[in-house]
């Protein structure tokens, strides 16, 4: 309750496990803890995007309003970072919840708005895909390029990944080659 207290000036909207904030066009900041028991927050801070979110949800991939990209909110602060808010049982939750809303306004408001712009964020993906995870990489790749309406290039990104798993029996290949089989009869080159 203090959290959501501390956030209701922000635009921040409780939905779930996550706060989001409302940007337009179905854009949204999104805001995530981590919990370490039952009274340590470990905030994260991302970015939604409906438009993502329909083409998942099509592919029954992924899970809405799950961040289209993220990052811990410690991993933004400069100088000693803190990675977790301890709210003690029976404390006075408020200077706590303060202190981590301070925080998101400081360090995770920049970072979402700056990745807030599908545009730009596709574009920064695309010219730097290692910056996604590995698990993920192809996978948002290919669905970066459809909604970019370049079916070819999330057809190109398809093919590579599959042939990168071909030998491989492991969850992640299975998984993959079934995502890419729903892929290209969604969307067809």
């Amino acid at each position: 309750m203090a959290l959501d207290t501390a956030l209701r000036s922000t635009g921040f909207v409780r939905r779930g496990h996550a706060w989001l904030q409302d940007r337009g066009d179905g854009v949204a900041g999104w805001l995530g803890f981590g919990l370490a028991g039952s009274v340590e927050v470990s905030p994260l801070v991302g970015v939604c995007f409906q438009r993502y979110d329909e083409v998942c949800r099509t592919l029954g991939v992924g899970i809405p309003t799950t961040p289209f990209i993220s990052t811990p909110l410690g991993h933004l602060m400069a100088d000693k970072p803190i990675w977790k808010w301890t709210f003690e049982p029976g404390g006075d939750h408020t200077p706590v919840a303060a202190s981590l809303v301070a925080a998101v306004l400081k360090h995770g408001k920049p970072y979402i708005d700056k990745h807030a712009k599908w545009d730009a964020l596709a574009r920064e993906l695309v010219a730097k895909p290692e910056s996604l995870l590995d698990f993920e990489r192809a996978r948002k790749l290919a669905i970066i390029h459809v909604l970019n309406g370049n079916a070819g290039a999330a057809g190109e990104v398809l093919k590579k990944e599959r042939e990168r798993v071909a030998d491989s029996r492991d969850a992640y290949a299975r998984s993959y080659r079934a995502f890419a089989h729903r892929f290209e009869i969604a969307f067809p080159r």
